[in-house]
C-alpha cells in the first residue's frame, strides 16, 4: 500500500510517516505542498492507495487541495484514492466534508489512530 503524505511542515510529515511505515508497513511518499502533490497526482508520475493531507496547507489549504483533486478526478471519469485531512480545529469539520475527505484526524497525529484509518480505508478500497 502507498500514501502519500502532504504537509508543508516536516514534523508533520515525519509523524505521519513514521506511524505508515511502523504500524501499517506502508510505502510512503511526501509532499512539502499542495502544489507539489496536485502536480505529481495529476501528472500521473504518482499512484497513491491513500491521501493524507494536512489541512493548514498554504495558500489554500489542504480541503481546496482534496476538492481540486475530487472534481479533476471525477472530470476524467476515475476515482480519486480515499483521504485523510489532518486537522487542528474542531470548527474545520464543515471543510472536511466540503473537500469531500473520508476521514479526518486531529493534529498532533496520534500514530495509532492514524495507522488504523489508512488500513481501514486501504481495506475498503480493496473490498470495493
Amino acid at each position: 500500500m502507498r500514501v502519500l503524505i502532504v504537509s508543508e511542515v516536516a514534523a508533520e510529515r515525519l509523524r505521519a510517516s513514521s506511524a505508515l511505515m511502523l504500524h501499517a508497513g506502508a510505502e510512503v511518499v511526501e509532499a512539502a505542498s499542495g502544489e507539489e502533490a496536485r502536480r505529481r497526482i495529476i501528472d500521473g508520475d504518482l499512484e497513491v492507495d491513500v491521501l493524507v493531507v494536512d489541512g493548514d496547507l498554504q495558500p489554500r489549504g489542504g480541503f481546496a487541495l482534496l476538492y481540486d483533486l475530487r472534481e479533476k478526478f471525477q472530470f476524467d471519469g476515475r476515482d480519486l484514492p480515499p483521504s485523510i485531512v489532518m486537522t487542528a480545529r474542531a470548527q474545520d469539520r464543515f471543510l472536511v466534508d466540503w473537500s469531500g475527505a473520508d476521514r479526518s484526524i486531529s493534529k498532533p497525529v496520534d500514530p495509532f489512530e492514524l495507522a488504523e484509518l489508512v488500513g481501514e480505508l486501504a481495506a475498503d478500497t480493496a473490498r470495493a
